[in-house]
C-alpha cells in the first residue's frame, strides 16, 4: 500500500470505531429514559377486607343477600348465625331486665330452630357493622318469613334505627312502620302491647270487695225444718216467711207439708189446704 493511501485507511477506521460507540451510548439512554422499565409489575389490590393469598374472609358486598344457619338467640333483636353475631336491621325490643325482654326473646326462639337455613340481607348503602362490631342485616326463613316484621306485628317491637332516625334507610322500613303494634316509653324503652296492656291494669282503682257473706245458719237450706210449729214461726225474727203456705203452690209446698204434718201440730187444721194461716 502506498504511503498516500494508508493515511486515508486509517482515517476510515477511526469514524468506524467513532460511530459504533455513539450508537452504543444512544441505545444505553434510550433504555433509561422508559418510566418503570426496570421496575417490577405492581401488586394487585385486594378489595376491602380481603388480601391477595386466597385466606380471608369472604367479603359480602353491599345489598347481597348471604346464606347461613341460625345458632342462638341473644335478645329480641339480635341472634348468632354461621356468619357471626347478626342485629337486626330496623326494629327494636325491650332490653334485658325491661319488661316484655323475655317475651321478645322467646318469639325469635320458637321461629327459628338451631341449624335452620336463614338469609342475611345488607342493604345497599347501609352499614356492615355497627359500633359493637355486630353485623347489620335482614333475616329471613327459608320459607321467606321476615323476622323483622314478625316481631312488630306481634307487639314485641317497634320501627326504629332507619331514616326517621337518621340512619340509612333500608327497603323494609315503610312496612315495618305500617305494621307496629307496640310503643315508645319514656328513655326511648319499648312498651310491647302486652306490657302496655299490664300498665293500664295497674292503673285502674282496685275493685271494692264484696261483704262478706253471712254465716251459713245449720239447716238453712231447709229452714223450716227449725220450727216445731206455725206459733213458733210468727215468732221468728230472721226474717223466714210466716206463712201461709199453699199445698197447690210448689213452691210452697214442702212448706204446707211440714207444718201440716211434721211438727204434729196440725198447721192445717180445717183441711182447706192452706198451713198456717190465722196463728199468731
Amino acid at each position: 500500500m502506498s504511503a498516500r493511501i494508508r493515511p486515508v485507511a486509517t482515517l476510515a477506521l477511526a469514524l468506524m470505531l467513532l460511530g459504533g460507540t455513539v450508537g452504543c451510548a444512544t441505545v444505553q439512554r434510550g433504555v433509561a429514559e422508559v418510566p418503570g422499565a426496570a421496575a417490577s409489575a405492581p401488586a394487585t389490590t385486594a378489595p376491602p377486607g380481603g388480601s391477595n393469598d386466597g385466606d380471608a374472609r369472604p367479603w359480602t358486598p353491599a345489598g347481597d343477600v348471604q346464606a347461613s344457619t341460625f345458632v342462638a338467640v341473644i335478645d329480641g333483636d339480635t341472634v348468632e348465625t354461621a356468619a357471626g353475631t347478626v342485629r337486626i336491621i330496623g326494629i327494636d325490643t325491650p332490653e334485658r331486665g325491661e319488661c316484655g325482654y323475655d317475651e321478645a326473646s322467646t318469639a325469635l326462639g320458637r321461629a327459628l330452630a338451631k341449624g335452620a337455613a336463614i338469609s342475611l340481607e345488607l342493604p345497599a348503602g347501609h352499614d356492615d357493622t355497627d359500633r359493637y362490631g355486630r353485623l347489620l342485616r335482614s333475616i329471613s326463613t327459608e320459607a321467606g318469613v321476615d323476622i323483622g316484621l314478625m316481631q312488630i306485628e306481634a307487639g314485641l317491637a317497634i320501627a326504629r334505627y332507619d331514616s326517621r332516625d337518621g340512619y340509612p334507610a333500608h327497603p323494609r322500613e315503610e312496612a315495618y312502620r305500617a305494621a307496629q303494634r307496640a310503643t315508645q316509653g319514656p328513655n326511648r324503652t319499648v312498651v310491647t302491647t302486652a306490657c302496655a296492656g299490664d300498665a293500664a291494669d295497674r292503673s285502674l282503682p282496685a275493685e271494692t270487695p264484696a261483704p262478706p257473706a253471712p254465716p251459713a245458719v245449720p239447716g238453712a237450706e231447709r229452714w223450716w225444718e227449725q220450727y216445731s210449729s206455725c206459733t213458733k214461726l210468727k215468732q221468728n225474727t230472721v226474717g223466714h216467711p210466716t206463712g201461709p203456705f199453699a199445698r197447690s203452690d210448689p213452691a210452697q209446698a214442702e212448706q204446707y207439708e211440714w207444718f201440716a204434718f211434721g211438727t204434729g201440730n196440725r198447721g192445717d187444721g180445717d183441711g182447706d189446704g192452706i198451713a198456717c194461716e190465722g196463728w199468731g
